[in-house]
């Protein structure tokens, strides 16, 4: 269907809206516009068309992280430094813009979802899902999709400097290889996977919509930010929109919110959905409120801190000389427990590098806590649909502060390693940093993963902060869904976006299943 233009977005009516085009959305437009029934996605980014004939910046298309102007330039709430907070406005969303990486999250994830009250929700209720997402090619990994949405590849890391680490790690009795991204917690190194078709991104757009843009049931409208959602009691009858300046309504007989862990419950605070105490001073007298106090809370991310190793003279020529193939760049993942008794791995230490040394002589190696005593927020600082909202992930907390610190004085230790020191310059020995010291050099020195979930979480009836039912759907109201990250009870370990597609298919899953349309 040709996309709507600003001037006829108000005589526009659906069956559904799925409100935010990102992973989740892509998702979602697919699989109930093949009921028949009538779907506008709605995004605020731009739709660059189809993948393969479309006007797609190449930017884009490049399967690693890079800055773009494709991104809503959100930042953390102050910490003594700015830290960004990325988050992808663009048809496809975040998919389009990250590092590409991807992994399934761990049994004991989606066990303590559970355990929180998410009946229906454990591995073995997502597992049909996360293998219909899946496309994983040339690997015989076991349990792993093969005939899903989205392909998958394994890095296969061939480089000499990565060779040495992984004797480290032997050495250190850290096993390997392992399915760096598989499900399982045990500790190892291996190869992670990428959402790639070699260097070539292949993000939420491209899988999910490429093949249905011609339904004629389907409507693609980007460039359009929503504001809030339009509701009388517990019905919904649309969504209010900016476009080009201009306010708009889209008329529907069922909205779902895909719009991310931070656009979702913004979108709902704006509409007088969640705290009510706390939303009746930022939207004025009149507006009416349905409170909801988890809307915005159990903020998560995962986040970590950076060694930065100086290269040693002649690394280049080092890496050439023993075989490393030019214009590739490599990576390396293990798994890691900061403590021994701990059930599963809880740090992610991650290292890559091209076939340069790098541009300032120092190679950062990334060790990331996947499993936080952090629990932050999101609250919208205005009814503004333009302005940023106020985002707190609670960073810093002393139990994750020497969770990362023990990791990296794992890692040093496996860097001081005879098969690996060659490769960098003289470092102080590790005992020289005490807790102290490492604590503030991981203050100076956050780095994050940039994994919203959480903040519309979805939970049985008793849950006072639980936003959504186990279906999606918000409390309160009989025709108004969530269907992104914002649902996780709790955030899985690692890359979580096939999570997120994951969960998508189930919440769609059920909506097909009540459809508003006779079939």
């Amino acid at each position: 269907m040709p996309e709507a233009t600003p001037e006829d977005l108000s005589d526009l009516t659906f069956d559904t809206i799925v409100a935010g085009g990102g992973t989740a959305g892509c998702v979602l437009a697919n699989r109930l516009s093949a009921t028949g029934e009538r779907v506008a996605l709605v995004e605020a980014g731009p739709d660059f068309g189809h993948s393969r004939g479309g006007d797609w910046p190449p930017v884009l298309n490049a399967a690693s992280y890079v800055p773009t102007p494709y991104d809503w330039g959100y930042h953390v709430a102050p910490y003594g430094y700015d830290i960004p907070f990325i988050r992808g406005r663009v048809l496809g969303g975040s998919s389009v813009i990250n590092a590409a990486g991807i992994n399934w999250g761990l049994r004991e994830d989606y066990a303590r979802w559970v355990e929180l009250g998410a009946e229906g929700w454990g591995f073995e209720d997502l597992r049909p899902f996360l293998l219909k997402v899946e496309r994983l090619r040339g690997d015989d990994a076991p349990g792993r999709g093969r005939d899903g949405a989205l392909l998958v590849s394994r890095d296969r890391a061939t480089s000499p400097l990565l060779d040495d680490l992984r004797r480290a790690y032997a050495a250190a009795g850290l096993p390997g290889p392992i399915d760096a991204s598989g499900p399982d917690a045990a500790e190892g190194w291996g190869d992670g996977t990428r959402n790639a078709d070699g260097d070539e991104r292949y993000h939420a757009a491209r899988a999910y919509l490429d093949d249905v843009r011609d339904r004629p049931n389907l409507t693609i409208i980007g460039d359009t930010l929503i504001d809030r959602v339009l509701w009388d009691g517990d019905t919904v009858t649309g969504v209010a929109v900016v476009r080009d300046g201009r306010r708009s309504q889209l008329r529907a007989r069922r909205v779902v919110l895909a719009a991310g862990a931070i656009g979702t419950p913004t979108v709902l605070q704006r509409s007088g959905i969640g705290d009510a105490a706390a939303l009746a001073p930022i939207l004025g007298d009149g507006v009416p409120l349905h409170h909801l106090p988890g809307v915005g809370r159990n903020l998560h991310d995962h986040y970590g801190s950076r060694l930065f190793m100086r290269t040693a003279s002649g690394f280049a020529e080092r890496l050439a000389a023993r075989g490393h193939v030019p214009g590739t760049r490599q990576s390396l993942f293990a798994r890691v427990k900061s403590d021994p008794a701990l059930p599963a791995y809880d740090l992610s230490i991650g290292v890559n590098h091209g076939d340069t040394a790098p541009p300032d002589g120092l190679l950062p190696i990334t060790v990331f806590l996947v499993h936080l005593a952090a629990e932050g927020s999101v609250t919208i600082a205005d009814a503004d649909p333009h302005s940023h909202p106020v985002i707190d992930l609670d960073i810093g907390r002393d139990e994750d502060l020497d969770a990362i610190a023990r990791g990296l004085r794992w890692l040093r230790r496996r860097l001081a390693d005879p098969a690996v020191r060659d490769w960098f310059a003289p470092e102080a020995p590790e005992s020289a940093a005490g807790d102290a010291d490492l604590r503030e050099h991981i203050r100076r020195n956050i780095f994050l993963f940039h994994h919203a979930t959480g903040t519309g979480r979805l939970g049985p009836a008793g849950d006072p902060l639980a936003v959504a039912g186990l279906d999606g759907r918000v409390r309160g109201f009989t025709n108004l869904y969530i269907g992104d990250a914002s649902l996780m009870p709790s955030i899985p370990r690692g890359m979580m976006i096939l999570t997120v597609y994951a969960m998508a298919e189930k919440i769609a899953a059920g909506l097909v299943a009540t459809s508003p349309v006779p079939r």
